[in-house]
């Protein structure tokens, strides 16, 4: 896949999970923090984590192709894939 195409890829993935979020956002208003807290003690599924860990794929596969991950657009979500990356980085090397 050329690299233009990988960046394609990442813009699209960052749409939909973006898109998601504000979905969310505006479903649950005042509460949502409150939600987002509950999703993240209890087992109850996510609406965007696939959205998510279809963007950090497509960021992956971008910085494969020897893309650098400093060019994409990932607004205020920049850490949070980038802590996702590195931590599928270390899996893929053995790690933990």
């Amino acid at each position: 896949m050329p690299l233009s195409e990988a960046r394609q890829r990442v813009n699209l993935a960052y749409t939909a999970f973006r898109r998601c979020v504000e979905q969310e956002v505006a479903e649950y208003g005042e509460q949502y923090d409150e939600v987002r807290r509950m999703e993240d003690e209890a087992p109850a599924p996510d609406p965007c984590v696939r959205l998510f860990n279809e963007l950090v794929e497509a960021c992956l596969d971008y910085e494969n192709l020897g893309g650098e991950r400093e060019e994409l657009e990932l607004g205020e979500y920049r850490e949070q894939v980038y802590r996702r990356m590195e931590e599928s980085h270390w899996e893929g090397e053995g790690g933990p």
